[in-house]
C-alpha cells in the first residue's frame, strides 16, 4: 500500500477523532439548552467515516488499534446521546447526571473534559463566549455591585444549576426555550430562569 494512502489514513483518523471530540462538545450544549438542535450533521459526518473503516480493512495495526478506540469511544457516546433523548422526550431526563457519566468515561483522555469534582470544572472551552461564561461574569458583577458578601460564585455550581433549571423547566414545558438572566433582590445578586414560548 503507498505510503501517500497511509499518510490519508492518518489524516482521517485524525480528523474523526477531532469531530468526535467536538460532537460531544456541542451535544452536551444541546443538553443544556445552548444550542437549539442536536448536531445531527456533525453526526452524520462522524457516522459516514465510522463506516467507511469499518468495512475497510485495515493494515496497519495501529491504525486498526486507534480506529477501533475512535468507533467504540463513539458508540459509547451514541448509546448516552439516544437515551438522553428519549428521557427528554419521556420527560425523565436529569441532566446533571448525563454529564456526570460522560466525564467518568472520559477521565484523563482529553484535556478539554472537566474532572468530576473539580472546583476549577469549568464548561468546554470551544463554548467561548459560552452562555454559562456570560452567566458567570454577569452574576460576578452584579455581586459587585450589590455588595454580596457571601461566598464566591463557582463555575462548575453555576453550570450544574442551569443544567438542573433548564431540564426541570423543560419538562414542565416541552418546546419551550430557556432563558438565564442574573437580578439583585437587596445585597444579593441571583440567578432567574424564565420560560419563553417558541
Amino acid at each position: 500500500m503507498a505510503r501517500g494512502h497511509q499518510d490519508e489514513i492518518d489524516e482521517e483518523l485524525d480528523e474523526l477523532d477531532h469531530n468526535l471530540k467536538r460532537l460531544r462538545v456541542e451535544y452536551d450544549q444541546y443538553f443544556l439548552g445552548i444550542l437549539k438542535r442536536p448536531p445531527e450533521v456533525l453526526q452524520g459526518r462522524v457516522l459516514k467515516v465510522i463506516i467507511k473503516y469499518a468495512n475497510a480493512k485495515l493494515r496497519k495495526t495501529h491504525h486498526k488499534f486507534r480506529f477501533n478506540q475512535l468507533n467504540s469511544k463513539f458508540q459509547i457516546y451514541r448509546q448516552q446521546w439516544g437515551r438522553t433523548m428519549r428521557q427528554i422526550e419521556q420527560g425523565t431526563y436529569k441532566g446533571h447526571l448525563f454529564r456526570a457519566r460522560l466525564h467518568e468515561r472520559e477521565r484523563g483522555i482529553s484535556d478539554e473534559t472537566p474532572r468530576p469534582g473539580s472546583l476549577k470544572a469549568a464548561p468546554e472551552p470551544t463554548a467561548r463566549p459560552g452562555a454559562i461564561d456570560k452567566l458567570f461574569d454577569a452574576l460576578v458583577a452584579a455581586r459587585k455591585r450589590a455588595g454580596d458578601s457571601g461566598p464566591a460564585p463557582d463555575r462548575a455550581k453555576l453550570s450544574e444549576i442551569v443544567k438542573k433549571q433548564t431540564a426541570a423547566l423543560k419538562e414542565k414545558h416541552p418546546g419551550a426555550k430557556v432563558k438565564f438572566r442574573v437580578s439583585i433582590e437587596g445585597n444579593k445578586a441571583k440567578l432567574v430562569a424564565s420560560v419563553v414560548k417558541s
